[in-house]
């Protein structure tokens, strides 16, 4: 047995993360059953890509226990449709709710030829698998004895077979309030209303219309691409599905009051954005050419802050359903393909506007 923990700063410790466990599993396995409290909708649509993505896993059975008592919201909801839909259509597995009770434990279960060999309990629900931007310090045990690892997928059974159903079998009409998916991430800040009219009142003349692209594999869809091998391992880990970034056309990027870059093994300057929507966070630019190495604008630090303005804008407003790809569709659906970008007067920070009139 081994304790995993978060590992932030100031208690780091000598041990593996729960997200190093769960990966470093993954390639020893054929079979994945989980049964957890919560989940969130990019946790449950990584789920979806590593299943794609690693041919060694052929059944996922998932088990959710405290979202048909406390609801979804929609996205969450979509999401978990998505993920059920693909095991099923695949012959792969599914997705069940208990219905039965609350059921607030956290159990990961590894088999290979239907036998048990390892096991994850603690505190970790299933959005400790990505990246989510909110800094929560869990605590979990890893399992690799064969008597327990069978006790926790013989429980895992039984809460499946006598207190849960398929999602798709229940009737599931009452959601959450859905909030913008940046509130709770820290990279972003949410503005006061004093703030947002302080910043509009500094707007320039100087603005650029950002192309929003819609690549298949790239941009705001990087989550489709190729994702991470480990070429020890073999394990392909995927792109999150927030994950994004802009890629800016060459005319934009010579203009004298667009943000330069810095070559490469130089430290990356940074600047703060302010959104239409009332937040702020932490912006980069960098690739490209010699004197420019301003090709992408990307969040700083965290690539998915970017993504969920973005994405979750789209989202929100029903154009775009969590794991399908973004096309030019998509942004005619939702009203525009471009995000206007405006600088500040009397600093570095810029405005980003991504909103539509409806």
């Amino acid at each position: 047995m081994e304790f995993l923990f978060s590992n932030y700063p100031p208690v780091k410790t000598c041990f593996k993360t729960f997200s190093d466990a769960f990966y470093s599993l993954i390639p020893q396995a054929s079979r994945l059953d989980i049964a957890v409290g919560y989940v969130s909708s990019d946790s449950l649509m990584e789920l979806k890509r590593i299943i794609e993505l690693n041919s060694n896993i052929n059944q996922l059975n998932l088990i959710v226990g405290m979202h048909y008592f406390e609801h979804f919201t929609k996205v969450q909801y979509k999401a978990a449709m998505v993920l059920n839909d693909f095991l099923a259509n695949n012959q792969l597995g599914e997705v069940k709710l208990v219905h039965a009770f609350k059921y607030h434990g956290k159990l990961y279960s590894y088999s290979k030829d239907n036998r048990p060999f390892a096991g994850i309990i603690g505190s970790n629900n299933l959005g400790s698998i990505v990246e989510s931007g909110a800094r929560v310090y869990e605590s979990s045990l890893l399992i690799n004895e064969n008597q327990i690892a069978f006790q926790m997928k013989d429980f895992i059974d039984k809460l499946s077979n006598t207190a849960s159903k398929n999602i798709s079998e229940l009737d599931i009409d009452t959601f959450k309030t859905q909030n913008s998916i940046l509130e709770g991430h820290e990279s972003a800040k949410k503005i006061s209303p004093e703030q947002f009219v302080n910043i509009s009142a500094k707007l320039t003349d100087i603005k650029f219309e950002v192309p929003v692209k819609t690549e298949p594999k790239s941009n705001l869809n990087c989550y489709h691409g190729k994702g991470r091998e480990n070429m020890n391992t073999h394990l392909v880990k995927p792109r999150h599905w927030y994950e994004a970034e802009l890629i800016v056309p060459i005319n934009m990027r010579k203009n004298e009051f667009y943000p330069k870059g810095t070559p490469k093994g130089q430290p990356e300057k940074q600047f703060k954005v302010y959104t239409d929507d009332g937040f702020s966070f932490m912006c980069q630019v960098n690739g490209g050419e010699e004197g420019l190495w301003n090709k992408n604008l990307r969040s700083s630090g965290d690539l998915t802050t970017l993504g969920k303005w973005i994405k979750g804008r789209l989202e929100n407003d029903g154009v775009l359903t969590i794991g399908d790809v973004i096309t030019d569709q998509t942004l005619i659906e939702y009203g525009r393909n471009t995000i206007t970008m405006t600088k500040i007067a009397n600093s570095e920070d810029w405005f980003l506007d991504f909103g539509v009139k409806k």
